[in-house]
């Protein structure tokens, strides 16, 4: 065999090998080319879904937010809707019968005196001081009348000893007032 032959041969042999070695390469390179792309499908996926769940906490905690100043809200609504209440009732009570009020005045003075003995003070608003020197002057001349109470009504009793009375209706509505707030919120609020 001529030397040009085998040098074709050989060439021909190197260039299949070549081909082969490019062949194979070339399907290493596509495989390591699919496996990058898989790669980067999976990362993009799990950055997608890292968003989604902060989307959502970051959604919810915006709702939960929402939903407690809504909910602050109302309850401030509702507090100014009471005081209203409190308020208007207060008026009223500034406006009670005349008959009514003397009777009331009454008890609370003889309370004041049954509870704190003698050597008390009575203490009551300009408006109501006639009546209450009239009643107290049926009970006890003994017991003092001061006329600068600040009050819509009631009395307010004091001993020299210290001790005291407050039956001023401001005073009584204070008392009942955590009673009244549940009765008038079952009204008001029914429907929640």
């Amino acid at each position: 065999m001529p030397v040009e032959k085998i040098i074709e041969r050989i060439e021909k042999d190197a260039q299949r090998k070549a081909d082969n070695i490019l062949a194979r390469e070339e399907e290493n390179a596509e495989e390591i080319k699919e496996e990058i792309e898989r790669e980067k499908e999976r990362r993009l996926d799990e950055i997608r879904k890292k968003k989604e769940r902060e989307i959502k906490t970051m959604k919810n905690r915006i709702l939960s937010q929402a939903k407690l100043e809504s909910r602050k809200k109302k309850l401030n609504i509702r507090e100014d809707m009471m005081e209203k209440v409190f308020e208007n009732a207060k008026d009223k009570l500034g406006e009670t019968d005349p008959s009514k009020y003397k009777d009331y005045l009454k008890d609370a003075v003889e309370k004041s005196t049954d509870v704190l003995g003698e050597n008390i003070t009575i203490y009551c608003n300009e408006e109501s001081e006639d009546i209450v020197k009239e009643i107290v002057d049926d009970i006890d001349s003994s017991v003092k009348v001061d006329s600068s109470l600040k009050s819509i009504g009631g009395i307010k009793a004091s001993s020299e000893k210290g001790a005291e009375i407050d039956l001023t209706f401001e005073a009584n509505m204070k008392r009942i007032k955590k009673d009244l707030r549940k009765e008038i919120s079952d009204i008001l609020f029914a429907e929640d």
